[in-house]
């Protein structure tokens, strides 16, 4: 928020810690919500173990051994379960994904192995994930806003404030970059490759890629 209006925000914190900035990443590991992350997981597991019966039950057409059901309910019983493939920093497994409304590769592959239908994985996958996102909005999201919302009333900031937009001087000035088209693509004076759009994208996804099992 400090970022888009640094006018009205300042140099102002984590409304639940009081210590660091917040950013996406400090929504993870911010100590103050380490239990509030625990409850979201325990919520999601809790809520769609009903879901996934009650998907099995409405679907006639799905044809799971006894098996093959204990196997999908065990999957997300342990769906948060710590691997040594996990940041063990964070407070609940692929929170860096799922925050995001990314769902773990390997978390998917062992679902579709289980169910042996693309359909029914990604049927269940996507109700896991929403189930998830709506318990982080609920348990921390709409904490956190009403938080924001009353440190804004404590400055006297309004609505109408953060629709204004900031006067010029106090506006980040930020200079034009000089650049040089060649065969190549957009450089600046010091030969640094300046990316489109799509590049950019590209470059992120390869790197989100590497934290997918």
């Amino acid at each position: 928020m400090k970022e888009r209006r640094y006018d009205l925000y300042g140099n102002v914190k984590c409304r639940f810690c009081l210590e660091e900035n917040e950013d996406d990443d400090h929504m993870i590991y911010c100590q103050q919500l380490s239990n509030k992350w625990t409850i979201v997981a325990d919520n999601t597991v809790c809520k769609c173990n009903q879901i996934i019966k009650n998907f099995l039950l409405q679907e006639k057409h799905i044809q799971l051994s006894q098996e093959d059901t204990q196997q999908l309910l065990s999957w997300n019983n342990n769906f948060f379960a710590n691997t040594t493939a996990v940041d063990l920093n964070m407070p609940i497994p692929y929170v860096h994904l799922m925050i995001k409304s990314f769902f773990p590769k390997g978390k998917y592959k062992e679902l579709k192995t289980i169910v042996k239908s693309k359909r029914i994985a990604l049927t269940i996958a996507a109700l896991f994930l929403e189930v998830f996102v709506s318990e982080f909005y609920n348990i921390i999201w709409q904490p956190r806003c009403k938080a924001v919302a009353e440190w804004e009333h404590t400055k006297g900031i309004k609505k109408q404030d953060l629709r204004k937009r900031p006067l010029a001087y106090q506006r980040i000035a930020y200079n034009q970059i000089l650049t040089i088209q060649t065969e190549e693509g957009t450089f600046d004076l010091e030969k640094r490759k300046i990316l489109k759009h799509n590049e950019q994208w590209s470059i992120a996804l390869e790197k989100t890629k590497q934290y997918i099992n």
